[in-house]
């Protein structure tokens, strides 16, 4: 694939990223007025809502692939429902710098899988640029981060879990968008899925507990929209491009959310090594896109 041939999927992974990180610093606002149990509730309602709006409107319906549907209902029980309980739990206890940079591992999942399951190749420099990418995100969670925050190892796992299950599905996603080359679809399709998963997780303790109070859902209807266009522009970079380009640079979220939260959040502070951690991941990502294009 050229330079030129490239530049789409670069920039809708970039377009990804930025809004998986917004949704990251949305998320600290909600938790201020709502449980992080009650959250998906909203941020995934709302986001189905959104998706099968477009949807409705712009998918050529009539090339429907039952099997591509069922890749993407298949992927939709876990993927975006698991990993927004898991990033706003990892949020809450680690705050969006640490949080999200644990995340750049997300990487390392995809592109194992697409080497593994699609037969794509890796080189010495994207090798590289992963151990770099790696090794960032262990400067950054060295010394807890941001804003004098503790927590115990095992609360490392959330991101950690995050970055596993964003990462296997994407050979899965690209698998069904070989067959049926719509990603709107395939992200209403998926957040349909999730929606009957977190319904059926919390909806009974929500209904048992009360409405929730208006800001807060406001707050994570915000976080739904972004994390609704994250997984839509991610759905459409894996159509048009290869997974050790796209991964990576969607992998630049967490690089984002330190930067936003530091203007928007006081009290996330970055120290020295989370500086160089993230000097780091940004070149790990360079030299993954320069052995790519």
């Amino acid at each position: 694939m050229s330079g030129t041939a490239n530049l789409a999927p670069m920039l809708l992974a970039l377009g990804a990223a930025f809004c998986f990180a917004l949704a990251l610093i949305l998320t600290q606002f909600g938790l201020r007025t709502m449980p992080s149990w009650r959250s998906p509730l909203y941020s995934i309602g709302g986001a189905l809502v959104v998706a099968w709006m477009a949807a409705l409107v712009f998918v050529d319906w009539r090339t429907f692939d039952l099997d591509a549907a069922l890749i993407f209902a298949g992927v939709g029980c876990i993927f975006p429902v698991v990993v927004s309980i898991l990033s706003v739990r990892s949020n809450e206890r680690l705050g969006p710098a640490v949080a999200g940079a644990v995340g750049n591992v997300t990487p390392i999942f995809a592109v194992l899988g697409a080497v593994l399951f699609l037969g794509e190749h890796l080189g010495l420099l994207q090798l590289v640029g992963l151990a770099m990418v790696v090794g960032g995100v262990a400067l950054l969670a060295l010394r807890g981060g941001t804003g004098g925050r503790h927590w115990s190892v095992w609360v490392l796992g959330l991101p950690l879990a995050a970055a596993l299950v964003r990462g296997a599905i994407q050979p899965a996603i690209k698998t069904g968008l070989a067959l049926w080359p719509e990603p709107l679809a395939a992200a209403a399709i998926g957040y349909a899925l999730s929606s009957v998963v977190i319904v059926s997780l919390v909806g009974r303790r929500a209904l048992r507990e009360g409405p929730a109070m208006r800001s807060g859902v406001l707050w994570f209807l915000g976080v739904g929209f972004a994390n609704g266009s994250a997984t839509f522009l991610l759905y459409a970079a894996l159509g048009l491009g290869s997974i050790t380009i796209v991964a990576p640079l969607v992998a630049l979220f967490p690089l984002m959310g330190v930067v936003m939260s530091f203007f928007f959040l006081r009290g996330e502070q970055l120290h020295v090594l989370g500086l160089t951690g993230i000097l780091m991941s940004v070149a790990g990502v360079i030299i993954l896109l320069m052995a790519a294009t």
